[in-house]
């Protein structure tokens, strides 16, 4: 009898989601890896601050947030690389937060990019603010 016990407690230790409702531990540390490169990618890294949105199926207020990057350079009229952070107010549940990486453009003062979101599984559109020089 202890056996099965032992047998289903560890079965079910096993099926039990891992962090944000199932996210695989692997996920969370390829993400992090991915972000960590991007801010090494250069010495003369940017930082991103401005809107983002969840694209694929409907859209709705809950796809709509902020987010914050480290962009591969930080000067003007530039293809840059980025990863960072979304954070989505109005989501629902542990959907709430994203970590993205992505590519764009940014000019002067402002920049654009598009990314995927490793966390919530969907494509990202990010436009806002970022620290830019012309030199």
């Amino acid at each position: 009898m202890a056996k099965a016990n032992l047998r289903e407690n560890t079965e079910a230790v096993r099926r039990k989601p891992g962090i944000q409702g199932g996210f695989p531990m692997k996920k969370w540390l390829v993400a992090m890896g991915l972000v960590s490169l991007c801010s090494l990618a250069q010495a003369e890294g940017g930082v991103f601050l401005g809107l983002s949105m969840q694209l694929g199926g409907t859209i709705s207020a809950r796809d709509i947030g902020v987010t914050a990057k480290v962009v591969s350079s930080n000067r003007e009229d530039r293809a840059v690389l980025g990863g960072g952070i979304n954070v989505y107010p109005f989501g629902s549940g542990p959907t709430r937060i994203g970590i993205d990486v992505g590519a764009g453009y940014q000019g002067s003062r402002f920049g654009a990019m598009v990314g995927y979101d490793l966390l919530l599984g969907r494509p990202t559109l990010n436009a806002g603010y970022v620290n830019t020089t012309n030199r």
